[in-house]
């Protein structure tokens, strides 16, 4: 019995095995360039796609790890031409012994010509190759994609890991820029208003950080840094949108997760000074609105802010001098609001989702708003009403110069 029992044990474990696959289509790491960030420019005739491609073996040695030949490149940048997209990749295979593997690219930067150009065919690529991740950050600059991918970054080997990092932090940190994944995007360009945005990224500084020798010293001469918003109609560049109108942009993208706002203030003696307010939550509701067949639409904007520094000798707990951070906070989100808005309008391009918005609410209308979106847009007022609410004033219910101004009497 035993015996049987073994055997039939044996041909089940057979039986098994068979029934299992195997790993027929593997990819061993040394057959694959992992590329990092992507790059695309145009040049007026042809697609120029460049990889930022990650070489394992040199990064402990980036900041001059152990190896007597010193610190080595973790990245190789190189670029193709092609008539599409996926023709500049195929002819990666005559350059590169390896295979490029795109499931880490953290970033693809579009040079300013090729987002006036159109960005329909690259999103196209993203979403019609199972390689491609559609999470991947979008970053537009005003030069070429290629010479953004270059640059090395401070504190992080793997410059496209870190313009992610970056793009991240903003958000989380001031929200003044969004991070736009590739479904995004496409997501945006293709709704109500046919409208987008994509933060900017671009070289700050007198040269270029392309080189290690750049690090040999405590400051370098130049860093990637995060700037203005591109503004998308349909699936072309048509505008910027300053650092501040942006912030009034994520106010009424409800995509403010903690920010600030710098108050004027003036003490009892006449003394001017700022306030500095961190913005701990925001939430924003933008209300579609008709009336005497007119559009117009209402912001509503609920803050609540703590107090991080104060440059006014005031006794910070008085209920007044609370009041005043309170409306002085109100007064600029509202400014911050009605430069966005103006902006759009400007550029004949609804960023703020109102399109949406109105066509859930008044579908009937919609019908006829929708053929000629712009010019409605263009002629709706905002309104903003904001709830700006002090939750804390910090450890100390006096500012410095308060107490200062008091042991001098």
């Amino acid at each position: 019995m035993m015996r049987f029992k073994s055997i039939c044990c044996a041909m089940l474990l057979l039986l098994f095995a068979s029934l299992t696959t195997g790993c027929w289509n593997r990819i061993e790491l040394n057959e694959v360039a992992i590329t990092s960030a992507t790059g695309i420019d145009w040049d007026g005739n042809s697609w120029i796609v460049s990889y930022q491609v990650v070489i394992p073996a040199a990064i402990s040695s980036v900041m001059g790890g152990s190896g007597g030949s010193g610190p080595k490149s973790p990245i190789i940048v190189y670029s193709t031409k092609g008539k599409t997209i996926r023709d500049a990749i195929m002819h990666s295979y005559s350059e590169s012994p390896r295979k490029l593997f795109f499931a880490h690219n953290r970033v693809v930067v579009i040079g300013e010509k090729a987002l006036q150009h159109g960005v329909n065919e690259l999103i196209d690529v993203y979403f019609r190759n199972s390689s491609t991740r559609e999470t991947v950050s979008v970053l537009a600059t005003p030069g070429t994609a290629r010479r953004i991918l270059e640059q090395f970054m401070q504190l992080q080997a793997i410059s496209g890991a870190g313009m992610k990092e970056i793009i991240l932090s903003e958000m989380k940190n001031t929200s003044i820029l969004p991070n736009i994944p590739v479904y995004q995007l496409a997501m945006e360009v293709t709704g109500d208003a046919k409208s987008a945005v994509v933060p900017e990224i671009f070289v700050s500084g007198t040269e270029d950080t392309s080189s290690l020798d750049s690090f040999g010293n405590t400051s370098i001469p130049s860093k990637l840094k995060l700037g203005r918003l591109a503004v998308m109609k349909d699936d072309k560049m048509i505008g910027w949108m300053s650092r501040k109108e942006s912030l009034g942009a994520s106010y009424l993208r409800d995509s403010v997760k903690q920010s600030y706002v710098v108050v004027p203030c003036e003490d009892d003696k006449g003394k001017k000074g700022y306030d500095t307010i961190q913005v701990l939550k925001s939430s924003t509701k933008v209300i579609p609105k008709l009336k005497n067949n007119k559009l117009s639409f209402t912001a509503e904007v609920d803050v609540t802010g703590s107090l991080l520094e104060s440059t006014c000798a005031q006794d910070l707990y008085k209920p007044g001098v609370i009041q005043s951070l309170e409306q002085g906070g109100m007064a600029q989100v509202n400014a911050l609001l009605q430069e966005a808005w103006k902006k759009g309008q400007q550029l004949n391009t609804d960023v703020f989702g109102a399109a949406e918005k109105t066509h859930r609410k008044y579908p009937k209308q919609w019908k006829v708003w929708g053929k000629n979106w712009d010019e409605v847009f263009k002629q709706a007022p905002l309104e903003a009403k904001i709830k700006f609410r002090m939750a804390r004033m910090g450890l100390s219910n006096k500012s410095f110069d308060y107490l200062t101004d008091k042991k001098e009497k």
